[in-house]
């Protein structure tokens, strides 16, 4: 059933609203780290941590303008290993994202692809240090990642697609916790501190230039626009999906979130879709109207934080957390 609601109108279940407290994200929060787990050789951890959220990949159709999720396929199936953080390849035949690895007390996440067609599973990187947020580089055959170096550091690299010919861009600047391209040698940064800020960074001149400030973790390009979006943080209750313009860093504000949420995704349309605890919503720029409900996933037993749609339009990928009551007792 779908229906056409507004961020102020949404009502939560208990659930829900217990789902959200556990789950609700640090303001100046940086990459959403894994806790320490037992390692199983050259394999992904054996599960022995708390819960953590798996990948859900599903159809995305489109009818009479509202899109529909269909059923969602469990990609990544670990409950107690850290999957998270979705990207799809621009040719939408495979999905990049960040796992876990345990060394006996220490642990670290490298970056995996996994080929939809065939269902087969590959790590890309073999590296010393965590990676995270692995993003395609435009026109390239590489990705960008953000590294957490021995140090602490968090800087964003660049790697091939075998992950090979690491290399770090931007070496001065740090604490980069996410981050969006927005054509070949520009970048839209969300960058630790209080508050945490969003800065363009041009790959050509090294110039990097701050927009904004008390901003949330989610930056997207936008599609057939020349500009990105990213989420001004009011308050604890109250946030703002705002566009900036590529070329003249102009900044205009576009809808409240759903919720005052902060993680979202384009579709190749230019539709806008939010999360809300088990249910996901779109807003249409063409249309004006309010947020609107596409599915309810609450039967899945499952919150929803990311999303990721593929490029073609034909895929969305879903960060999901079990529901509290529906998390097995150890």
């Amino acid at each position: 059933m779908v229906e056409a609601t507004s961020p102020e109108g949404i009502r939560l279940s208990a659930v829900a609203v217990l789902a959200l407290a556990l789950l609700a994200p640090l303001a100046v929060e940086g990459q959403d780290r894994p806790r320490p787990t037992q390692e199983p050789e050259d394999t992904v951890l054996v599960p022995v941590g708390p819960v953590q959220p798996d990948i859900y990949l599903a159809d995305l159709s489109i009818l009479d303008g509202l899109h529909y999720v269909g059923p969602l396929q469990n990609i990544t199936n670990r409950m107690y290993s850290y999957d998270n953080q979705p990207a799809f390849t621009p040719d939408s035949r495979s999905l990049l994202y960040t796992t876990e690895y345990g060394y006996g007390d220490r642990v670290q996440t490298e970056i995996h692809r996994f080929y939809l067609s065939s269902r087969r599973e590959t790590r890309i990187t073999r590296t010393d240090q965590s990676e995270y947020s692995p993003t395609p580089v435009p026109g390239d055959r590489a990705f960008s990642t953000i590294r957490v170096e021995a140090d602490s550091t968090q800087r964003i690299w660049r790697f091939t697609m075998q992950g090979m010919d690491g290399e770090v861009l931007f070496r001065n600047l740090t604490n980069v916790g996410y981050h969006a391209w927005g054509n070949e040698t520009t970048l839209l940064l969300y960058v630790l501190g209080s508050p945490p800020t969003v800065r363009i960074a041009d790959l050509t001149t090294g110039q990097i230039e701050v927009v904004a400030g008390g901003v949330g973790r989610s930056l997207h390009k936008i599609p057939n626009r020349n500009a990105w979006s990213f989420v001004e943080r009011v308050s604890a209750d109250e946030a703002w999906i705002n566009e900036v313009n590529i070329g003249t860093h102009e900044v205009r504000r576009l809808i409240a979130t759903v919720g005052g949420g902060e993680f979202h995704a384009w579709t190749p349309e230019g539709v806008l879709l939010m999360a809300l605890g088990s249910r996901i919503y779109q807003w249409d720029p063409e249309l004006g109207r309010a947020w609107r409900r596409i599915a309810d996933l609450e039967n899945e037993g499952i919150t929803v934080s990311r999303m990721a749609v593929s490029p073609d339009g034909s895929k969305i990928a879903i960060v999901g957390h079990p529901l509290p009551e529906l998390v097995p007792e150890r």
